[in-house]
């Protein structure tokens, strides 16, 4: 005979595969991402007693010891350097510092070339990075 009593079935699981195949996708993808992000120029700043902390969100230059500037580790020139500090001290950003990162073997040339071009394209409120120098001891 049949029986006619209705069978307890077992609830069938979910397949994880393609939620694990996405998820390892995923966390492959931003390893790779992350690598590539990472990308600066190596500075040896110069030394100042003068030297404090800063905050803030500035519009950052790196000028290496080979007379290079660097805007967020993109390779720039005096002329991009003009555009960037206009088209940042206009509007709402007026207010954006610029700091220049200068390092310890860059020529003073080169130097005072990117700091007239800041200043003559109107950034007035340049800050220069440097490292605090050691104290004296005793």
């Amino acid at each position: 005979m049949i029986s006619l009593k209705p069978r307890h079935r077992e609830t069938p699981l979910p397949d994880l595969t393609p939620l694990l195949d996405t998820v390892f996708i995923l966390l492959f993808f931003f390893v790779i991402a992350a690598a590539f992000a990472i990308h600066g120029v190596d500075l040896r700043l110069p030394k100042s007693s003068a030297a404090s902390s800063y905050a803030g969100h500035p519009i950052e230059i790196q000028l290496s010891a080979d007379g290079t500037l660097h805007h967020h580790g993109e390779l720039i020139t005096l002329r991009d350097v003009a555009f960037l500090v206009r088209n940042n001290t206009k509007g709402e950003s007026s207010n954006r510092q610029i700091l220049l990162v200068p390092d310890r073997q860059a020529s003073v040339g080169d130097f005072m070339a990117t700091v007239g071009a800041i200043r003559d394209n109107g950034g007035d409120r340049l800050v220069i990075a440097a490292e605090p120098a050691a104290a004296d001891k005793p």
